[in-house]
């Protein structure tokens, strides 16, 4: 009975222990193991709203291999997408953009803008360029620069 108890203890350290190194093994990031990191900016014609395909396109973005981050603003027909260039390459992602839904709703393009910033990159930089003030709004707002003049 005492080899049974042993054993039994035995396994269930052994089993906290694996699990343990599991858990931290998906607390890494997406940016945990980033080779080069880009930005990419589409222009998204064919959305309709904001919470059916402006949400949806960002939600299938961000589950997406080599994307690191995803935004998409419907007021804007805008798409911001900062990506591991390693993993997959501008043409695939705007594939996949054109993908979501049956495959006929969307149509992205490449941005003209080169202006184009991450919101999160550098927000006050953002909020004064008139190009990016629509699509960052709401970061605009929550970091109060949203008012100031460039």
């Amino acid at each position: 009975m005492k080899l049974l108890k042993v054993v039994f203890v035995l396994f269930l350290t052994a089993s906290i222990i694996t699990s343990c190194k599991s858990e931290a093994e998906k607390g890494e990031t997406k940016e945990t193991k980033v080779a080069k990191a880009e930005m990419l900016s589409l222009n998204v014609s064919g959305m309709s709203c904001e919470i059916g395909c402006a949400k949806t396109i960002e939600s299938k973005l961000d589950k997406k291999e080599g994307v690191l981050e995803a935004k998409v603003v419907f007021a804007d027909s805008l798409a911001t997408i900062k990506y591991d260039a390693e993993k997959i390459d501008k043409a695939s992602l705007i594939a996949f953009v054109e993908g979501v839904g049956d495959g006929n709703t969307y149509k992205a393009s490449e941005s003209n803008s080169k202006d184009v910033k991450s919101c999160s990159d550098s927000k006050k930089e953002c909020c004064k360029d008139e190009t990016n003030k629509q699509a960052c709004a709401e970061d605009c707002k929550k970091d109060n620069c949203a008012t100031k003049k460039a």
